[in-house]
């Protein structure tokens, strides 16, 4: 692929009129549209920490995608995973939860790269934590095919997230120093509906359930009124205990420096994150949803002779969450699923009002409850030995690495309880019952996780360039070793080879093969052989071609490998057994004599072995108009087999369960594509850049439960597809129910949702469940944009996602506590029979309206605003005069706007309590 820079911001992909093009290209955010020269460098740097090796981005014949520091300084977000939706063509993103204090890469935010959920290396090496500031990473890049992964062996078929932090360089001493302050605005649209609707649907659904009322009339006119705030209170609590806006601070100073002799690059980042929930302030310590985090990074890179080079990267973070005892989640659980009747906060008397229902108020959650901190701590530290070996083959080279890594996640619970008070009926004064204990005090703490990994390799490279002929040669041996918690660690050892050859720049080949193993399969069953192998050819470069100036390349490029996947459990080869402990003490004979007995845990499988893929990737490269046109198109057929499940066929009748075997087949397919353009009119520099993936999935086999009817085979359909029962409407009437298919297992009523019987065999049951929903190919795209002109910046960003549905009854009425919301309203009842668009109500769980459907089905494609950055840089005139080098002032908002179908979730984080986050956020940055 080409790689261009102009305007410092990443241009990437298009998908238009079916073209299998693209070119991933990046612009510096500069006054001018000149290929900046550091951009080389950053070029080539994933394949230098990948492979050991350099080679032009415009001669590599694999697939990736790349963006660099500054598409990610734009975006105010505490992970860079959030900073790239729609920013990579192949990257698939999905903002799953608002969660502030969670650290996993998959806590937050899902994503995958074709289908694949994909490894994380941190210059180079396998690591698990996201919340890194962006300012020290220098490019991002995703490894989308066999020939970019398959030296990594039994972790090369998930695809990979390269992430390379800031490399030293010569350079004059710099400062760089940014202080940015943000508010944030959680994006939730549940609506839930006021005390005396509640009053209302809750009557109605108990009579719906032939139970008695609760609420009387005067109950609920006392709710509408307001008269009896104590007694009948309408209380919301959403916007009692959320604030609106909860502040983002953050402060980084990095400092880059050297010589040909030395260099260091050093960051120090502090970001303070504030909480959403709306706390009194009572206490000497904190009980709001707070993070803050410290990193302190050091890179250098030091020549010890002419042919000797040792590196040194330490990288320290802290971060602390903080939150109420009750836990943040214990508090959004409540403050959303508590209905606005359930009490007033406070009784005339001043204290916590409860109920014997609601017995844990939320003020005291909030307040009283005492308070939980939690900590993580990462330390990291990579050491490489470089030694140039020219005095024994020109061009030969050898290179050492060793990392260390290690994280604990503890948490310290300091927790009270507290009492409720509910107001005894009658009586000519108040009086009333206590619910629970004021004060009773625990202290804990407790270790989350601990995870340690360390990581050896050694390699040995050949570059020379004979003429028209370049030859790149590469073998390496690497060790990784992982423990988590008090498990035994888990070994990965590779040794790998790659060999790429050009001539004249024209014709190209390159070639891999690893041999990998993982201690986790059975002895003597441990390791694989992985291959790929590419061919590509730069037509710009032939003869009949050379007088057209406006083609600077037109490179074919094919590839194609196995790649491997170690997807298995704890040591599943070996057979274990488990005491029952006291219960499972058997007695022999007359005397009381007792042996204990043991139970046989989950059926081994000695003959798990790793899962495998065929990848073929076909890809197009395009630039003109002297580098300003780049298009970048890229066809993929991925096979994967053997993978691990279970089988159909498994039966509880031998009491235990079944292991997963290698036995599955999935064959993920789809082209990506992106164009960029970037240009000049008199002083204004732009770009536009825009990129789409279309994925299609397919089940090519699985082992199946018996399945008699075609429709409701998973085989053959896209991997991950909803199934349930067809919806055709509400039962009307007893007559309607009796002229309808039996409902298994239940008795509908007017009002039920009414089912199409598939088979028609004249019962709704399993036979009747099909595949819901589209079975089109998933559509995920970006288009990035931007100008600047005398000073001024400004670039935006949107992303979406097309073809994608759930089938889930998000707002369910009176689950989880009792709530119920303003989708309930337009329920059915007789005398809105033709106009509901919601079942009839029940109290509690209702098997046949609350099943899978097509009526719960929900498409949740969007178009998302995801980020937008402006800024002024001042002239250089009055910066000099204060002896500064530069000084820009920018403003940049994220997830400013989603245009959707849902009223009532956010289109990604439909299934999480924690609310995805809007933030503006205001800055200045200045360089000495």
């Amino acid at each position: 692929m080409c790689n261009y820079y102009l305007n410092r911001k990443i241009v990437q992909s298009f998908f238009a009129m079916g073209l299998v093009l693209g070119c991933s290209t990046a612009f510096a955010q500069t006054k001018n549209v000149n290929t900046i020269d550091t951009a080389k460098t950053a070029d080539t740097t994933s394949k230098i920490y990948l492979l050991n090796k350099t080679q032009k981005k415009s001669n590599l014949l694999q697939a990736t995608s790349t963006v660099y520091t500054n598409q990610l300084i734009t975006t105010p977000a505490p992970s860079f995973l959030q900073a790239l939706p729609g920013k990579l063509s192949g990257l698939y993103t999905r903002q799953r939860s608002g969660i502030q204090d969670n650290d996993s890469p998959t806590g937050v935010i899902d994503f995958k790269i074709r289908g694949q959920a994909p490894l994380i290396l941190i210059d180079g090496v396998p690591r698990d934590f996201t919340s890194i500031e962006p300012e020290s990473i220098q490019s991002i890049t995703i490894l989308k095919d066999a020939l970019s992964t398959v030296m990594f062996g039994q972790n090369s078929s998930g695809n990979i997230i390269q992430v390379i932090t800031q490399r030293p360089k010569v350079t004059p001493f710099t400062l760089s120093f940014t202080a940015q302050h943000g508010v944030q605005s959680q994006l939730d649209k549940s609506k839930t509906v006021s005390a005396a609707d509640y009053a209302i649907l809750y009557n109605e659904a108990l009579n719906n359930d032939n139970l008695p009322p609760v609420y009387t009339a005067a109950d609920i006119m006392a709710y509408k009124t307001g008269a009896d705030p104590i007694g009948h209170p309408d209380t919301d609590f959403k916007s009692l205990f959320f604030k609106k806006n909860a502040s983002l601070d953050r402060y980084n100073i990095n400092i880059n420096s050297g010589n040909e002799t030395a260099r260091f690059y050093v960051a120090l980042d502090y970001q303070n994150e504030g909480g959403f929930l709306n706390t009194a302030n009572l206490n000497t310590y904190s009980t709001n949803a707070g993070v803050e985090r410290y990193i302190v990074r050091s890179n250098v890179n030091i020549d010890l002779s002419k042919n000797l080079n040792v590196g040194l990267n330490i990288f320290g973070r802290i971060q602390n969450a903080n939150g109420p005892g009750a836990s943040n989640n214990t508090a959004y659980q409540s403050i959303y699923n508590t209905p606005n009747n359930a009490y007033n906060v406070f009784n005339a008397d001043g204290s916590l009002s409860g109920s014997t229902t609601y017995n844990n108020n939320i003020y005291g959650y909030l307040n009283n409850s005492g308070y939980t901190k939690s900590t993580d701590r990462d330390l990291a530290i990579d050491i490489e030995l470089t030694q140039k070996l020219n005095f024994v083959i020109p061009g030969l080279w050898a290179k050492a690495n060793i990392s260390y890594n290690n994280t604990v996640a503890q948490t310290v619970n300091r927790t009270k309880s507290f009492a409720v008070f509910s107001l005894n009926p009658g009586g000519t004064t108040a009086s009333y019952n206590q619910i629970g204990t004021n004060g009773s005090q625990s202290n804990s703490i407790g270790f989350d996780a601990r995870r340690t990994y360390t990581y050896g390799k050694f390699s040995l490279g050949y570059d020379k360039s004979f003429g028209d002929h370049n030859l790149s040669l590469l073998v390496l041996g690497d060790n990784q070793s992982t423990t988590v918690d008090l498990l035994l660690p888990a070994k990965y050892t590779n040794l790998a080879g790659n060999a790429t050859y050009n001539f004249k720049e024209k014709y190209f080949a390159e070639a891999a093969l690893s041999y990998g193993g993982f201690n986790r399969f059975s002895p003597g069953n441990r390791f694989g052989l992985f291959y790929a192998a590419g061919l590509g050819w730069n037509l710009a470069k032939e003869d009949f071609l050379k007088d057209v100036s406006w083609i600077n390349t037109i490179k074919p490029r094919i590839n194609y490998g196995r790649t491997g996947n170690a997807n298995v459990g704890y040591y599943v080869y070996d057979q274990y057994y488990a005491s029952g402990g006291t219960s499972s003490v058997y007695y022999f004979g007359q005397s009381p004599t007792g042996a204990r007995g043991y139970s046989e845990q989950s059926l081994a499988n000695p003959n798990a072995t790793w899962e495998k893929a065929n990848k073929l990737n076909v890809g197009l490269d395009l630039a003109m108009f002297a580098n300003r046109l780049s298009i970048t198109s890229e066809y993929f057929n991925d096979f994967y087999f053997d993978l691990m499940q279970t089988r159909g066929n498994s039966t509880s009748l031998i009491g235990q369960n079944y292991p997963t075997e290698n036995v599955g087949k999935n064959r993920f397919t789809g082209f990506e594509n992106s164009v960029s353009w970037n240009g000049k009119i008199k002083s204004v520099g732009y770009f536009i850049t825009a990129n789409a993936t279309l994925l299609q999935s397919k089940v090519i086999y699985q082992d199946e439960i018996f399945r008699p009817l075609d429709y409701q085979k998973r085989t053959g359909l896209p991997v991950g597809q909803i199934f349930g029962y067809q919806a055709i409407g509400f039962f009307q009437s007893q007559a309607d129910i009796n002229a309808s298919p039996v409902v298994d297992g239940y008795t509908p009523v007017p009002g039920d949702i009414k089912y199409k019987d598939l088979n028609g065999d004249g019962i709704i049951d399993q036979f009747d469940a099909t595949a819901l929903g589209t079975q089109k190919p998933l559509i995920y795209y970006g288009l990035t944009a931007g100008f600047n002109v005398k000073g001024f910046d400004m670039s935006f960003t949107f992303q979406g996602v097309a073809n994608r549905n759930i089938a889930d009854g998000l707002y369910y009425e009176f689950q989880n506590g009792g709530q119920a919301y303003e989708a309930n309203l337009n329920r059915w009842t007789p005398s809105n029979a033709n106009n509901a668009n919601y079942p009839r109500l029940s109290v509690g769980s209702n098997s046949n309206n609350q099943r899978t459907s097509s009526f719960w089905l929900q498409s949740v494609d969007y178009l998302r605003l995801q980020n937008v950055d402006l800024g002024y840089t001042l002239p250089n005139q009055w910066v000099s005069k204060l002896k500064l080098r530069n000084i820009r002032v920018f403003a940049n908002g994220f997830n400013l706007y989603s245009f959707d179908k849902l009223n009532y979730s956010d289109p990604e984080a439909f299934n999480s309590v924690f609310p995805i986050r809007r933030t503006f956020n205001f800055g200045v940055n200045i360089k000495l």
